[in-house]
């Protein structure tokens, strides 16, 4: 394996992250994913890349924000490795550099959603330290 880069993308770049997010959002077709991240980047959409060499291989969506009950947060959101890149310490490693980051930015939390379907992924995050604190209820809301 060759080293890991880790950067920030900028405004310019987000749209590359979507055929990573396609792996996390299967049912999902790709021009409404791409629709959807035109909306969240005037909404202060942040997002980290790995790399390997140029190949992105890792993107992991963040938000800054703060609540009544958490104080200053930093929610991750959009964490995927690339299905042929998993297990080999990539997310680590990103998860790593958004909680320093949520740190120099005064934040005292880290918090993501999990896919209750998951399993792999409710297993690194609580080898990450994170907790199950509560439920993220919702509620469709059709059109009419």
């Amino acid at each position: 394996m060759s080293e890991i880069t880790l950067r920030e993308l900028n405004r310019d770049e987000l749209p590359t992250i979507l055929p990573l997010i396609q792996q996390l959002n299967p049912n999902q077709e790709p021009a409404e994913l791409e629709r959807r991240l035109t909306a969240m980047i005037p909404l202060n959409y942040h997002c980290l890349a790995a790399f390997e060499g140029t190949a992105m291989v890792g993107v992991c969506g963040f938000w800054l924000g703060v609540r009544f009950w958490s104080g200053e947060y930093i929610d991750i959101d959009n964490f995927v490795v690339d299905e042929s890149r998993r297990s080999q310490g990539i997310g680590e490693k990103m998860i790593a550099w958004v909680e320093a980051l949520g740190r120099a930015r005064g934040c005292q939390m880290a918090m993501l959603d999990c896919y209750v379907t998951k399993h792999a992924a409710h297993k690194f995050y609580f080898r990450q330290d994170y907790q199950i604190v509560g439920y993220h209820f919702v509620k469709m809301l059709p059109n009419s």
